[in-house]
């Protein structure tokens, strides 16, 4: 009969559970999580196929090298992104999934080149930048974002952070790019490199955690960057334009990248394991008065 009792309780924590899932759309519990996610733009690529440095350690001469537009470090250092899913290192749990649960959506942007340099070989030409700054802005919304305005469409600004049908959704995760994958260097924020034959490369960074509905969740500090500092979350993005679909919509790549993290538990899913805990316990008392 304790037993029975037990595991009623347990099973109602259960079902408590479930229906903070459902009304929160999911339900993301401790420990490593990949988060992948797919999109627009992720770093200037408006650099000519020209070998030696175009600049060094300045953001307005590396502005002035880009082919981009004046004054912003060119408008392929931001842009749109989806959460596809959330899942556990081992990828045998699934916590958020883009057919189920909603849409994750996103921009980013404030990513300026400091450093820039093209060497030319038997393959082409490739491009290796270093970048400064940058920030992230995730939203929870009801619909995919509409990828057809571009980066300069109606109502679209992402120099401020705002593209409609993203940024009108709460605010689910914020944070900031931050130093650590280069070592040595704490300036640098985000690593890319690109052939300019192809406009296919990929980058890498750290993120912080600064703001959100679930900023307590993804806030962890559980990463050690190459200088020994500890970061939230991880980014290795890889891009291109090979169908010409990214280009066709104004953007100049396709964006896919999978983020590295951890997670604690969240507030209202402990709550009830410990309320229920409370409850089979005070249960098994009763019986063995």
């Amino acid at each position: 009969m304790i037993k029975s009792t037990i595991k009623k309780a347990l099973t109602a924590v259960a079902l408590a559970a479930g229906a903070v899932g459902s009304a929160n759309a999911f339900i993301i519990s401790a420990g490593d999580l990949k988060i992948t996610i797919d999109g627009y733009d992720i770093a200037n690529v408006g650099y000519a196929a020209v070998p030696g440095l175009k600049c060094q350690n300045s953001t307005a001469n590396c502005d002035a090298a880009s082919l981009g537009a004046a004054g912003m470090g060119s408008f392929d250092t931001m842009g749109i992104v989806s959460v596809a899913s959330i899942t556990n290192m081992a990828g045998d749990v699934t916590y958020f999934s883009r057919i189920n649960d909603g849409y994750l959506t996103g921009v980013f942007g404030g990513l300026l080149d400091r450093s820039v340099e093209t060497t030319c070989g038997i393959l082409g030409c490739t491009t290796s930048i270093l970048s400064e700054g940058g920030y992230f802005n995730l939203y929870k919304n009801t619909a995919q974002y509409d990828a057809s305005l571009g980066p300069t469409g109606a109502g679209v600004n992402l120099l401020a952070g705002i593209y409609p049908g993203i940024t009108d959704g709460a605010l689910y995760l914020s944070g900031v790019f931050v130093s650590g994958a280069l070592f040595g260097d704490t300036d640098t924020t985000y690593i890319n490199s690109y052939t300019n034959s192809t406009l296919s490369g990929g980058g890498q960074g750290f993120l912080n955690v600064t703001g959100g509905s679930a900023a307590g969740l993804f806030d962890t500090n559980s990463l050690t960057d190459l200088n020994g500092q500890q970061r939230d979350l991880f980014m290795d993005a890889t891009y291109n334009d090979a169908n010409g679909a990214a280009s066709g919509l104004g953007w100049t790549v396709a964006l896919t990248a999978s983020i590295k993290g951890a997670a604690v538990p969240e507030p209202g899913a402990l709550a009830l394991i410990a309320l229920g805990m409370i409850g089979a316990g005070a249960a098994t008392a009763r019986r063995k008065a």
